[in-house]
């Protein structure tokens, strides 16, 4: 187990809740596109991403809701429930790797043992709710508040700012699940929003400008 990730990913943890998650944790490799969780299956690991990004999205009606990213050092805080009231019932969420990813596989019944225990570990996980909420809250303005192009270029700047690069591998069927929209309603906006100079097509890259 790659012990200097995890300290440098968890430093806030205390040394003893360290070597425990050392002892019963498992690090899995996910490549890009490959889903952490399915909306309707059950929780038996919490992860947390090392490296890499994960998307959280729901479904409803056959319609695809982006709900927010998760970074490095980040808990996939799926549902307060789940983590705090010990819930079993199954996961309303989906997760799939944005790029290829690390994760952290914390199993459930450690985790309820942790949260008793370790108040660091209790942090760790409020924190990473607040974050989740927050974002949330974010999708939310966006969807009430702004248009459809105002969203798809918060959208490519956010892709832009995880990616860490202005030039994004991405198709306009993928922006079209993320926004809950079609991808002829994208293709017309990428047209429009490419003559206004705020993005250039490369081939099948989509560059913010």
């Amino acid at each position: 187990m790659d012990t200097v990730l995890i300290n440098e990913c968890l430093p806030h943890l205390e040394q003893p809740l360290l070597k425990e998650i050392e002892t019963c944790a498992l690090i899995e490799k996910f490549p890009q596109g490959q889903y952490i969780i399915r909306q309707g299956q059950y929780i038996r690991f919490l992860p947390i991403v090392l490296r890499g990004n994960v998307k959280v999205f729901s479904h409803e009606d056959a319609i695809q809701f982006l709900l927010y990213y998760i970074n490095p050092g980040d808990p996939c805080i799926f549902s307060f429930a789940h983590i705090f009231d010990f819930s079993e019932a199954p996961i309303e969420f989906s997760a799939i790797t944005e790029s290829d990813s690390e994760l952290l596989m914390l199993p459930m019944p450690q985790v309820h043992h942790w949260i008793r225990q370790y108040v660091s570990f209790n942090q760790m996980l409020l924190k990473g709710y607040q974050r989740h909420y927050q974002d949330l809250l974010h999708t939310t303005k966006q969807i009430t508040c702004y248009n459809l192009e105002e969203r798809l270029m918060n959208y490519l700047i956010t892709r832009s700012k995880i990616a860490k690069t202005d030039t994004l591998a991405i198709s306009h069927q993928d922006i079209a699940n993320d926004l809950g929209t079609s991808r002829e309603v994208i293709s017309r906006l990428m047209k429009k929003m490419g003559a206004s100079q705020k993005v250039k097509q490369v081939g099948r890259k989509i560059k913010v400008l």
